[in-house]
């Protein structure tokens, strides 16, 4: 007999040592040590050898020894194949005996172990409670399916969406949220028809997730149309995850839609792209609004996308609107876009206004613009005794921006018959700067 050269023999006892069973676990299952298999299964990196030979000798053990064997494998989060054999083994075991709801922990503590295991075998185990009544069973069902993402799981979501079972639409659509697989989309996009609310709205949540282009038709005609306004709504918001030309356009058009509540959500949406060419369709509605709430929204969206949109809505407020907060924010909207097509409005309401508050920012507005066509109206005020020292001191800083002759003569006028010591001295400060201005020019 030859001997075998050393590169065999070692290729022979490599091979024999890779699936040869744990000696530990081997010994602890021929002496029936179960809390010695246990700790083993804890502390040490088993073979699939090791796993199913475990598998067998927990099958012939009592419900506690098998719940303690499940729970070692979830806790230490064993991914093995051949260990997940005892995970579906006890899944299949709590269906099939009727236990899923008397022994809630432990078969939520199956699913946990299911989760990460890579057996393939387990989308078996776990697919009847994507339609189980308790919704916590549905969700970590659901949960592992968007981690396994087995192909065999579509035609079970196939069949319930194409079934009879409004219930079992539903529970469908929750696993499509889940996968959140752009080719559901035309099975959800039919469900946009069903004359059941609840299924048009969970379709339209399938599609949210989803967040693919080709479900924007279908969802713009719900949001356009839809009956229900819960359902509208929903549409409305979905719509703000897709960025293309034709949702802009669909968005644009619901800013003015009649329904308020679809205006609100409309705004929140175009807010939410962050997309400036919005601006102008907000600005107009501003200017038609007739809700106090909405008017306040649409002028602040303004500020948020950082455009006037043309300040139509805001000079319609400055124009004609009442409401002190409205018109503190249309002038602060005028200084922030400084936008001078304001001139004439501010001036008009400077002229016959009483509040203070207002009288303030619009002459602060003004003054921002620094137009000489506005410095007799800033002289003006700032001479008029009748006005509020805050009014006068916002005139007289406002001032402060101009130079020349024009603003050295009139001040000169006023500082002489001025009371008022601060701003006496508010004036002569201003006037010695202007001196120094003036004299380093010549």
């Amino acid at each position: 007999m030859k001997f075998l050269k050393p590169v065999s023999i070692f290729f022979i006892f490599s091979h024999v040592f890779i699936f040869a069973i744990d000696t530990e676990v081997k010994t602890a299952i021929d002496t029936n040590n179960p809390d010695k298999i246990l700790a083993l299964v804890q502390r040490k990196t088993l073979s699939d050898e090791d796993f199913d030979s475990l598998f067998k000798y927990f099958a012939t053990q009592k419900e506690k020894l098998r719940k303690a064997y499940l729970y070692a494998i979830r806790d230490k989060n064993i991914t093995n194949a051949a260990a997940g054999k005892h995970i579906h083994r006890e899944i299949m075991r709590l269906i099939k005996e009727g236990l899923v709801e008397d022994d809630l922990p432990y078969t939520l503590a199956c699913l946990d172990a299911a989760r990460e295991n890579k057996n393939s075998d387990l989308i078996y185990a776990v697919a009847p409670f994507l339609v189980h009544p308790r919704e916590k069973l549905r969700i970590e069902a659901n949960k592992i399916i968007a981690i396994k993402k087995d192909e065999r799981i579509y035609p079970l979501v196939g069949q319930l969406l194409a079934g009879e079972n409004d219930i079992d639409k539903i529970y469908a659509m929750e696993t499509l949220t889940a996968l959140k697989d752009e080719r559901a989309v035309p099975l959800l996009l039919q469900q946009l028809m069903h004359p059941n609310k609840n299924i048009r709205y969970y379709a339209l949540k399938s599609l949210e997730a989803i967040g693919s282009d080709k479900a924007q038709h279908g969802v713009i005609r719900v949001a356009e149309s839809d009956s229900v306004d819960e359902v509208r709504l929903k549409a409305v918001e979905v719509l703000r995850e897709f960025k293309t030309n034709t949702v802009v356009s669909a968005l644009q058009k619901l800013i003015a839609d009649k329904n308020i509540a679809v205006r609100r959500l409309a705004l929140e949406s175009a807010l939410y792209q962050k997309n400036k060419s919005y601006a102008p369709t907000i600005s107009d509605q501003l200017a038609r609004e007739t809700e106090p709430e909405l008017k306040d929204k649409f002028l602040h969206a303004l500020f948020t996308l950082g455009s006037g949109g043309g300040m139509g809505g805001i000079l319609k407020i400055l124009k004609e609107d009442n409401d002190e907060n409205l018109l503190l924010w249309a002038a602060y909207g005028c200084n922030r876009f400084n936008e001078t097509k304001c001139t004439e409005t501010l001036i008009s309401r400077i002229e016959k206004e009483k509040s203070e508050p207002l009288l303030v920012e619009f002459i602060y507005t003004l003054g921002e613009y620094e137009s000489k066509k506005n410095l007799p109206l800033l002289i003006t005020i700032l001479q008029n005794q009748n006005q509020s020292d805050l009014v006068r001191l916002t005139a007289l800083n406002a001032i402060r921006k101009y130079d020349g002759q024009a603003t050295i003569l009139p001040l000169f006028e006023i500082y002489s018959f001025e009371k008022n010591q601060a701003l006496r001295a508010q004036m002569q400060e201003l006037i010695a700067d202007l001196m120094r201005r003036k004299l380093k020019k010549l």
